[in-house]
């Protein structure tokens, strides 16, 4: 149990970034829907469990230790397997830097403190956690994770009566643009997920550990993505905001939105060091490395790219992140359908 536990933080800290706990990425994908968006978020993270039992249940049958090797195995060598191999570096990479915007845009709202600094800082942290590998970020999700999940919720039993006030009045949308928005948030945090997943294969080593690891990312995604639903409808000009959340927990007082701030800045940085990981390792996998002590040139190659993505990550960052996530994150929804297809089939 306690490495499922440390598993299911994991992939919660990997899925919950600056985009979900900010309240970004659930009122672009399901609010808008109205009461829809309540079988969106069921129908999205239903998706996501499943993904989550496939890829461990694939990597133990074939015994599978590289994304490469997966790719492989569900796509096959041609050119579909490069195009598939190229989008999810780009996107990895891309989430990493929106992270760490996502962390700038908290202190600049709330503080108005320059962007840059705070690019930087976040950049640097992320340096030395990545230095520690797959160890570095198990350690920090089973810290920060467990917080994160108890004050999200706390928040939403403050809001139980509004909640449930809400969920009595007509609120439909009779588009059935809902469904394709809860597949495209679905598919594009697989591409987030699944190198994670691959690194966190010596955890799983049964049937029996897969599906009480995917059942529970299941449970308590929908739960905290539920409370977030709820919170964003008790002002729903926050919209405007980068941080819209944060604006919502400013209505219970203003204690709670300095704790909601740490809730968002430890979201941030789990999701942050998730994504530069993964694109680490994409690339380390690519590169042949022929002569000489191979492990350590692997690791050499890994510490340069490491350097090379956290020195140019606050020049991203200045684009803003309201303006990264709402281009890019539906871009890579699509593109990652082509990979849940592969899966799936």
């Amino acid at each position: 149990m306690k490495d499922i536990l440390k598993v299911v933080f994991v992939i919660i800290g990997t899925m919950i970034g600056a985009g979900f706990a900010s309240g970004q990425e659930i009122w672009i994908f399901f609010n808008r829907y109205g009461n829809l968006g309540i079988l969106g978020l069921i129908l999205s993270i239903s998706l996501s469990g499943f993904l989550i039992y496939k890829v461990f249940n694939k990597l133990q049958k074939e015994n599978l230790h590289t994304y490469s090797q997966l790719l492989e195995k569900t796509s096959g060598k041609g050119k579909l397997n490069k195009i598939i191999s190229i989008i999810i570096s780009v996107f990895l990479l891309v989430s990493f830097y929106i992270m760490i915007a996502g962390m700038s845009a908290y202190f600049y709202q709330e503080f108005g403190l320059n962007i840059w600094l705070y690019s930087i800082i976040t950049s640097i942290f992320c340096y030395f956690t990545l230095r520690r590998n797959i160890k570095g970020i198990v350690a920090v999700n089973s810290l920060l994770i467990p917080c994160l999940i108890i004050f999200i919720l706390f928040l939403e039993v403050k809001n139980f009566d509004f909640s449930l006030e809400y969920l009595n009045i007509q609120n439909y949308s009779y588009s059935w643009n809902w469904i394709i928005s809860s597949i495209l948030y679905a598919s594009y945090n697989s591409i987030l997920l699944i190198p994670i997943l691959i690194e966190l294969k010596a955890y799983i080593n049964t049937k029996k550990k897969a599906v009480l690891a995917s059942l529970l990312c299941t449970i308590i995604l929908f739960l905290i993505a539920l409370c977030l639903f709820f919170l964003l409808l008790r002002n729903p000009a926050v919209y405007k905001f980068d941080l819209p959340m944060i604006e919502i927990a400013k209505g219970f007082g203003t204690i709670y939105a300095y704790f909601y701030g740490g809730v968002i800045v430890a979201a941030i940085f789990t999701s942050a060091i998730s994504a530069g990981y993964g694109f680490l390792q994409n690339q380390v996998e690519k590169k042949e490395f022929i002569k000489g002590d191979i492990e350590k040139r692997k690791r050499n190659y890994y510490n340069k790219l490491l350097f090379a993505i956290c020195v140019s990550a606050p020049f991203i960052a200045n684009l803003g992140f309201a303006n990264l996530v709402n281009a890019l994150y539906p871009l890579f929804g699509v593109l990652g359908l082509i990979q849940i297809v592969f899966l799936v089939k």
